[in-house]
C-alpha cells in the first residue's frame, strides 16, 4: 500500500506529550514522512517515539526547541536541515495556558496567554514557507479549537481564535506557491495513556476500533489526510471534531 507522505519532512512540534502531537508524530511517520519530533521538557519521551518509529523502520529524530522563542525556532530549522535537508510539513500544536477565567477575572498575564497561541506560527513561517515556496510543494498545519464549543477560559479562547485567523490569514500567498494551509479544531480530546496504546491506536488496533468518544488518533487522521496527496486542493479548512 501506498504511503501516503512517502518521502517528505515533517516537523511535529510538541510532539513528546502524551496527546495530539505525539500521535500525528506516530501516523505521519506511519505514513512515510522522515519526522522531527520537537519537544520543549520531555526528552525520554521524545527519545521513545523516535526509537520507536526507527524501529518500525521509519526515520525520526528528536530535537529540542522551545517553539514560543525565535532563537530557539531557528536553531530548531537548522538542525531539521542539518537532518533532513528540508521541511515539507510543519505541524503547529504547543499553545497558551488553559486556566478557567472570565473576562471579568482576566489575570495580568492574559495578553502572555493569548500571545504563546500565535508566536510558534509567528516565529516559523518565515523559517519554513520560503523553501516550501521553491519547492511549490508545503503543508501549513496548525491545532486550534473549535469553532463554536468554546471553554470557560476566555484568553485561550480568544488565544486559539487569533491563532485560526493566523493561520487563515496565510492561506492566499501560500496558495500562490503551492502551500496549503489548513487548522484542525477539536472540542476536548483525552489524552492516550502511554506510547504502547498510542501506538496500537496508530496502526488500528483495539483501541481504535472500540473507542467511544474522539482520540488524539482521530486527529492525526486528519493531518495526515491534509498532509496527503489526496488533500491537495484543501486549503484554508476549519477541520472541527467533537467530544
Amino acid at each position: 500500500m501506498d504511503k501516503v507522505c512517502d518521502g517528505k519532512v515533517a516537523l511535529v512540534t510538541g510532539a513528546a506529550g502524551s496527546g495530539m502531537g505525539r500521535s500525528i508524530a506516530l501516523t505521519l511517520a506511519r505514513e512515510g514522512a522522515n519526522v522531527v519530533v520537537n519537544y520543549r521538557t520531555s526528552e525520554e519521551s521524545a527519545r521513545a517515539i523516535v526509537s520507536h518509529i526507527q524501529s518500525s523502520g521509519g526515520n525520526a529524530v528528536a530535537i529540542q526547541a522551545n517553539v514560543f522563542e525565535a532563537d530557539a525556532c531557528e536553531k530548531l530549522i537548522v538542525s531539521c536541515t542539518e537532518q533532513f535537508g528540508q521541511v515539507d510539513i510543519c505541524v503547529i500544536g504547543p499553545g497558551g495556558e488553559w486556566h478557567q477565567e472570565a473576562i471579568d477575572s482576566l489575570d495580568s498575564g492574559a495578553p502572555e496567554n493569548v500571545y504563546r497561541e500565535i508566536a510558534p506560527l509567528f516565529h516559523l513561517m518565515p523559517l519554513v514557507l520560503p523553501g516550501m515556496y521553491r519547492r511549490k510543494w508545503g503543508r501549513l498545519v496548525g491545532i486550534a479549537l473549535h469553532p463554536t464549543e468554546l471553554s470557560p477560559a476566555y484568553s485561550y479562547n480568544v488565544g486559539k481564535a487569533a491563532r485560526t485567523q493566523a493561520f487563515l490569514q496565510a492561506t492566499t500567498e501560500a496558495w500562490r506557491n503551492g502551500v496549503t494551509v489548513n487548522v484542525i479544531a477539536p472540542g476536548p480530546v483525552p489524552s492516550i495513556k502511554d506510547l504502547r496504546r498510542a501506538v496500537e491506536q496508530c496502526h488500528h488496533g483495539q483501541g481504535w476500533e472500540s473507542r467511544t468518544t474522539i482520540s488524539p488518533q482521530d486527529i492525526a487522521e486528519g493531518v495526515a489526510f491534509l498532509c496527503s496527496e489526496s488533500g491537495r486542493f484543501i486549503t484554508g479548512c476549519v477541520l472541527p471534531y467533537l467530544y
